[in-house]
């Protein structure tokens, strides 16, 4: 194994010990990394670009295998998937940031909560890091939730790792009306974008559906009371999400949030961002941002000036 300054870089929840992954190092010593300064005391995050191979398997499905370290996954995506499928299945790159942070930062033991799961990728991934922990995805387009279903079952992490067919929330039980674009299901949002967009985009037109709500604390009881780690992704719905998981933070003083941010979304799911943002901070919340291997500490001005982030964290100092 090739010796790194970055080779305690992987951080842990309550005080389990960082997880040692073979070979990874070994293969990182032979490729470059770039080290922003000024991290803030914050250590270097450990990561490597992924490898994909991908055979399509019939019924408007692509299958997808997968290695980042030595974390070994597959996945089936939707073959005429505009959005997410063709960068995903030619490089096996998404979200590079947040995968970056939750592979670095979850614990054998986490519990996890993967809100707007989409396929499947966050919720797998969480899981195949935390094989003694728990993992609940919760995805509100059927389509994608049994997607979700089918890639837990594909790689065998069916054990602690569970899909939810819901739309996170304020409340439990009540309805939600949500717009899917056929080929870009994971810009499934509550705001429709109209007839003249989508046409624009030379798309058809938005497929509206209701879909029942959860909120995120009433997983509180299978989760044991503790969620160490709450992914939220549901464009421009995430005041509605955050809000359904007050407790869930107020009780969890080690929860890190990492969520999109996208304020043109969220203003035009009807919320104000400076209301939003103290809701945030009320919590206890600061902000951080991933820049390449680093964390780097945001003002809530940085935060309101920031057009669009993939992954912003969310934690107590």
């Amino acid at each position: 194994m090739v010796d790194s300054p970055f080779s305690n870089a992987r951080r842990s929840v309550g005080g389990a010990q960082p997880v040692n992954r073979p070979g990874f190092w070994a293969d990182l010593g032979r490729r470059a990394i770039n080290v922003l300064p000024g991290s803030g005391g914050e250590p270097p995050l450990r990561y490597r670009h992924h490898s994909a191979t991908t055979l399509y398997v019939g019924g408007n499905r692509l299958l997808v295998r997968l290695k980042m370290g030595d974390c070994d996954l597959a996945f089936f995506l939707q073959a005429d998937d505009r959005l997410i499928t063709p960068w995903f299945a030619l490089t096996g790159n998404y979200e590079v940031s947040p995968t970056r942070y939750f592979y670095n930062r979850i614990s054998s033991d986490s519990h996890c909560v993967d809100v707007g799961a989409n396929f499947g990728y966050f919720t797998c991934l969480m899981a195949k890091l935390c094989p003694q922990g728990k993992v609940v995805g919760i995805e509100a387009d059927a389509s994608n939730a049994a997607l979700v279903n089918d890639n837990i079952l594909l790689n065998t992490l069916q054990d602690n790792a569970s899909v939810v067919h819901a739309a996170a929330s304020t409340a439990t039980g009540e309805t939600l009306t949500l717009y899917r674009r056929p080929f870009r299901s994971g810009n499934t949002s509550v705001t429709s974008m109209g007839r003249d967009f989508t046409d624009r985009m030379g798309e058809p037109p938005e497929e509206p559906f209701t879909v029942p709500t959860l909120r995120v604390d009433d997983l509180l009881d299978q989760m044991q009371g503790r969620i160490d780690f709450l992914k939220i992704d549901v464009e421009g719905a995430e005041p509605l999400a955050v809000r359904g998981a007050a407790q869930a933070i107020a009780i969890n003083p080690q929860l890190q949030l990492i969520m999109e941010w996208s304020p043109g979304q969220i203003r035009l799911a009807g919320f104000d961002i400076a209301a939003f943002l103290a809701e945030l901070t009320g919590y206890g919340l600061t902000p951080w941002r991933i820049a390449g291997p680093w964390m780097r500490a945001l003002s809530i001005d940085d935060v309101a000036n920031l057009p669009y982030n993939a992954g912003l964290i969310w934690r107590r100092s």
